[in-house]
């Protein structure tokens, strides 16, 4: 569904839009090299199921392609300096296997569709357009997970150097159509938008065919939650997360929902946007 005046970034193999997880956070409180390869590093543990020594041999990789770029934790002005990406990652890990390391083979194996995708080794797309979607359909679940949270957090990052705001009207709007997407990680992106990106401008607005693919930050952060129509057998799971009335949630109908703005609940009509796009 296209939305009028969007610009659409489409991620895949052939697209010449990118993203780069690599891209230092400037802020000097709590940003620099070494901290964005730990943040790297955990989430290809978690997407690609790396084990504690390839984790170790990653976080080694990044930190050597960050050093190669002049880009130093213990010098704020190198942060500025153009960031390794996937490439260098590459490079580094062709050059390790070579020199005979077997760990950094097993290594190349498990990040070789990653490799070849190449969505990691282009630069990231502007993010100044009024109405951005970044459509992720294409990418295996793995590589639509590390873009996502990559996305996810150069966004907060670059909301938290702007300062808080001072009104109430956020800055951003961030849209996440389908939650089981996302990495399943303490302290993701996700979480720390939810818990701190109204102070800075970042709203967020996270959906999800299921309960399970919303952490608990999420849920109880939220200033509000919609439910709609559930299979019977998720209607007492859903209730219990959610505080309705298991009823309530058992009796909804196609095109209703049960919302709840703090502590008030109401049952709503929904008009599809197809509906609305014909008026």
């Amino acid at each position: 569904q296209n939305i009028v005046g969007e610009t659409c970034y489409p991620l895949h193999m052939a697209s010449p839009y990118g993203v780069n997880p690599l891209v230092v956070n400037l802020d000097p409180e709590g940003g620099g090299s070494s901290l964005q390869a730990i943040s790297v590093a955990s989430v290809l543990k978690k997407a690609l199921q790396l084990g504690p020594i390839q984790e170790g041999l990653m976080l080694d990789v990044l930190a050597t392609c960050y050093n190669r770029r002049h880009i130093f934790q213990s010098n704020f002005d190198s942060w500025r300096n153009e960031p390794p990406n996937f490439d260098d990652v590459q490079q580094e890990i062709n050059n390790r296997v070579a020199a005979g390391c077997k760990d950094s083979a097993k290594l190349k194996l498990k990040l070789a569709a990653t490799f070849q995708y190449g969505i990691f080794s282009r630069p990231t797309f502007s993010l100044k357009e009024r109405l951005i979607r970044v459509d992720l359909c294409k990418l295996p679940p793995a590589l639509g997970a590390i873009a996502a949270e990559s996305l996810a957090k150069q966004l907060m990052d670059s909301h938290r150097l702007l300062g808080e705001i001072k009104g109430k009207l956020p800055r951003t709007y961030l849209f996440i159509d389908e939650a089981k997407e996302m990495p399943k990680l303490s302290g993701s992106a996700c979480d720390r938008i939810i818990a701190d990106g109204r102070k800075y401008g970042l709203a967020l607005a996270l959906a999800s065919q299921s309960e399970r693919h919303l952490s608990l930050d999420v849920i109880g952060n939220s200033a509000t939650k919609i439910v709609l129509p559930v299979d019977a057998s998720e209607v007492g799971k859903v209730a219990r997360k959610f505080r309705f009335a298991e009823n309530r949630v058992a009796q909804l109908v196609p095109l209703t929902a049960l919302c709840r703005f703090g502590t008030t609940a109401e049952v709503v009509e929904i008009e599809p946007y197809y509906l609305r796009g014909e008026k």
